[in-house]
């Protein structure tokens, strides 16, 4: 098998933008993914492309945000030429919402933590009364305390999203190869190859490894600690006949429309003891299977008929539950792993995976190629050698 300069392990949404982005630059890249692109947590999240809402540390993490809401933009048109269809960029204005005074007083105290990202015009927002969310949006319970608009936000469903980046990479001369990954080929303190299921070896001169949830394995192989957990989250894809939704609705729950007029009703717990909806959605845990749970089911109907009481002549078309890997201080891992000169690692991108995508994609390609970026500052502080165990 021909060498490769840059191996990918990894086919989700994040895998696929970082071989786009690395094609971009005339790098040889292949994609090696076991299964299908978007297999694992990409195909189970709704996509928003907002910086508001708490998922966000301030500093390098909602720069990367900031700056990945304007690569998907510039790099629309790239995208749209591998589009089997052009509804796939879902650009609609956004409300941020909350049904209790506490929730209100907590929107407000968001937005005035975040000045970086509502400084760049991307994403400008307005406070709004509950009777002025109520004229902008009637279909939301008269319940509401107030919340956030914005003119713009778009929604890129991941499994999409993925396929695109994959498509356009390979436009550009990136191989896509299907097969699962058992190791890395070690030499000193560098990796010469990716050893695949049926005993061949890829070589190459520089592996990225982005396995989401499948992050523990890389730890083996490498020997190096990437403390991944996961965080469930469980989505409804709805039909709801004669209905037209104006607006992507941010809350607890998630309400959107699909171009095609679908609807999607989502929640993903808060990272935090006390987030999200309550038990019997747990907090940050280890890995576990992504079938949906019945209880879980009835709870999130419930709640999104509460919320938005045009769901309650819903027809549940598809029931979807996905785990989102996540590091220990919230942040994504991005960079070269310390202890050796050419494996990079990408993972740990939480509930903003398909969000951070384009960043990521580009922030890697900056550091494997020139070893450093001028997309944003103290790109350092996402490195993986914040794990390394002497800071642990």
């Amino acid at each position: 098998m021909s060498e490769s300069q840059v191996v990918v392990v990894g086919g989700g949404v994040v895998g696929a933008a970082v071989s786009y982005f690395l094609s971009l630059e005339g790098v040889d890249v292949t994609l090696v993914e076991a299964t299908a692109i978007a297999a694992g947590s990409s195909g189970h999240g709704p996509g928003f492309f907002n910086t508001f809402g708490g998922d966000f540390v301030p500093g390098a993490h909602l720069a990367l945000g900031v700056e990945s809401v304007r690569l998907i933009h510039e790099h629309r048109e790239n995208l749209a030429e591998v589009a089997d269809s052009q509804d796939w960029f879902n650009d609609k204005p956004d409300l941020t919402i909350s049904f209790t005074d506490e929730g209100a007083a907590r929107l407000k105290a968001l937005h005035g933590e975040a000045p970086t990202a509502f400084g760049t015009g991307i994403e400008a927002r307005e406070w709004l009364t509950g009777e002025e969310v109520l004229k902008k949006e009637p279909l939301i319970s008269p319940e509401v305390r107030g919340g956030y608009f914005a003119e713009s936000v778009v929604q890129i469903d991941g499994l999409r999203l993925a396929n695109l980046y994959t498509r356009a990479a390979q436009k550009r001369g990136a191989r896509l190869l299907y097969s699962p990954v058992q190791g890395l080929d070690i030499r000193g303190d560098r990796a010469t190859g990716v050893q695949l299921s049926d005993g061949t070896h890829l070589p190459c001169d520089d592996v990225v490894l982005a396995m989401g949830n499948w992050t523990p394995l890389a730890s083996i192989w490498t020997g190096f600690p990437m403390p991944i957990c996961s965080l469930k989250g469980q989505l409804h894809i709805l039909k709801v006949p004669g209905v037209q939704l104006k607006h992507h609705i941010i809350e607890r729950v998630v309400v959107m429309q699909y171009p095609n007029g679908l609807f999607l009703l989502g929640a993903t717990p808060d990272p935090a003891p006390g987030g999200g909806l309550k038990a019997p959605i747990d907090y940050i845990r280890p890995l576990k299977d992504s079938e949906p749970i019945p209880e879980d089911t009835e709870m999130l109907m419930r709640v999104g008929i509460e919320r938005f009481p045009f769901l309650k002549d819903a027809e549940i078309v598809r029931d979807l539950s996905g785990v989102r890997p996540m590091s220990p201080d919230l942040m994504p891992m991005i960079g070269r792993i310390p202890t050796y000169s050419n494996v990079f690692m990408s993972t740990g991108h939480g509930r903003k995976g398909i969000h951070l995508s384009a960043g990521t994609g580009k922030l890697i390609a900056d550091l494997m190629l020139r070893g450093s970026t001028d997309l944003i500052d103290g790109p350092e502080t996402l490195s993986p050698a914040r794990f390394t165990p002497a800071v642990l």
